[in-house]
């Protein structure tokens, strides 16, 4: 029997909505069972701009004295990659070397440097939280087996809009490094110092204006972040704020009971 044409022309579009419905349920499912068998490239192919990335994100800083930074340091750092590769873009290896020498108010600071900054924790829109289903983490479900986003401010009562982003990958991560307590240092504003990786987060756009803001992009003034960050230290004077180098003064988060 001779099919017509309006029949035709169905069966086409519905046969191209269901391969779209399985290439989007593809790239959505986990490329792996478990955190356990996940590559330090998560999903993405080897030798790609995001092979490149996820690796980076996974990468734990060597140690020594950590290059102290200010949260004003950000806007500057940001300034700088606008210039030298841009926002929402893949950048290759080669592209990433670009980002090194970059002048701050302490010297001089590359991606992947140790360094630290002061600040405090702002829990709002439900941060901080887990992310979910990111390629770094072979997009596995469940907090257990994603990175912890937090957003650091220079006051407590700073919005989400005017802090930077630090990250806790899942990998290695303490017992004590908990979303419970990090939500309760927030209400506690209790000033914190974190230690980790720096990092330009290039997959992302700034998303700095509360009245405009981007869709789907996280709440930010600068694009660089802690990632993974290494530690991350609570200070004990509550309502009050602590000496950056004295060790005396400051609580592992692992250890820290409100």
């Amino acid at each position: 029997m001779r099919r017509s044409p309006v029949f035709l022309h169905i069966a086409i579009a519905v046969m191209g909505i269901v391969f779209s419905t399985q290439i989007r349920a593809a790239g959505t499912a986990p490329c792996k069972p478990d955190l356990a068998s996940c590559p330090e490239i998560g999903c993405a192919t080897a030798g790609t701009a995001d092979a490149v990335i996820n690796k980076l994100k996974r990468r734990v800083p060597p140690g020594g004295t950590p290059k102290q930074l200010s949260l004003d340091d950000f806007e500057k750092l940001q300034e700088r990659a606008d210039t030298l590769v841009g926002q929402r873009k893949s950048l290759t290896a080669q592209q990433r070397k670009k980002l090194k020498a970059l002048s701050v108010s302490n010297g001089k600071v590359a991606e992947g440097d140790l360094v630290e900054i002061t600040g405090y924790v702002i829990a709002e829109h439900s941060l901080p939280h887990p992310n979910t289903g990111e390629s770094v983490n072979c997009r596995l479900k469940g907090s257990d087996n994603n990175d912890f986003h937090v957003p650091i401010a220079r006051q407590p009562s700073d919005s989400i809009f005017d802090g930077i982003v630090v990250e806790m990958i899942p990998q290695d991560r303490p017992g004590g490094w908990t979303i419970r307590k990090l939500k309760t240092i927030a209400r506690d504003e209790r000033e914190v110092l974190v230690r980790g990786q720096l990092l330009y987060d290039n997959k992302h756009v700034m998303n700095n204006n509360p009245s405009e803001p981007e869709p789907g992009q996280p709440a930010r003034y600068s694009l660089w972040e802690f990632h993974p960050f290494t530690d991350f230290l609570v200070c004990k004077n509550q309502g009050d704020v602590c000496d950056q180098n004295d060790s005396g003064q400051w609580e592992r988060l692992e250890d820290y009971e409100n």
